[in-house]
């Protein structure tokens, strides 16, 4: 069994969680949909591939950045704020409207993140990653990534107790004690009326040095890491 193994670095990320609005409060590590939204730009495609995601990472601190954000009024509108060189220019109009807002932002991150999918589409996934010519983000558009690892690993049985070496997101099903943060992760969506209602799976964010008991539900790559699928 194959999966495609990424070490990637970012100096600064906030992986907004949703309905978070007058304060943008980031997870700790990027969620499923956000990794494979990445996945599916670099590959250029436009409908989902079949695939499965192991995220797991560390980061140094975290920040709060504090910034002034426009919102129209209106649908419709031909007026809108403008900012040259980070000077803001003031304007009277009754269409927009300002708020502060918070962003809370990670410093320092390093992931470690497993695909699974067909052979063809990890062969794909690593021809394009160590191939492309435009900056790859993950969180906002800002987010930029950098890769200092690409490529496709065997991953083999885990026969003994694994302690996480990376913060990680752990599918419930393999979490014996209560020593993790809950979290629902969007995953797929389907479109009702014109909104997008998303799967979750629901996972256990654990940190780094705890022990997983259902070692025998986990595979290992060929650095000995962990490899976590929900």
């Amino acid at each position: 069994m194959k999966a495609l193994r990424l070490e990637l670095y970012q100096q600064t990320a906030c992986y907004k969680k949703p309905f978070a609005f007058k304060v943008s409060e980031t997870y700790p590590l990027p969620p499923y949909s956000t990794v494979k939204g990445m996945l599916h730009a670099v590959m250029g495609a436009n409908s989902l591939i079949p695939m499965k995601i192991s995220v797991q990472g560390k980061y140094d601190s975290l920040v709060t950045d504090y910034q002034t954000h426009y919102f129209f009024k209106n649908d419709h509108t031909k007026e809108f704020a403008l900012i040259f060189d980070g000077l803001g220019f003031e304007f009277n109009l009754a269409d927009v409207t300002t708020m502060p807002i918070y962003v809370h932002m990670l410093y320092d991150i390093e992931l470690l993140i497993h695909i699974q999918a067909e052979d063809e589409v990890l062969m794909d996934l690593e021809r394009n990653i160590k191939t492309n010519t435009i900056h790859l983000s993950l969180g906002r558009w800002e987010d930029l990534v950098r890769i200092d690892r690409c490529e496709i690993v065997e991953l083999r049985d885990c026969e003994d107790e694994p302690v996480l070496k990376y913060n990680a997101y752990v599918p419930m099903k393999i979490i014996t004690d209560e020593t993790y943060y809950p979290y629902k992760l969007n995953w797929t969506y389907r479109m009702i009326q014109g909104v997008r209602v998303w799967n979750k799976i629901n996972v256990g964010y654990m940190l780094a040095g705890e022990a997983i008991e259902q070692y025998d539900l986990l595979s290992l790559d060929s650095y000995g890491d962990l490899v976590l699928f929900p």
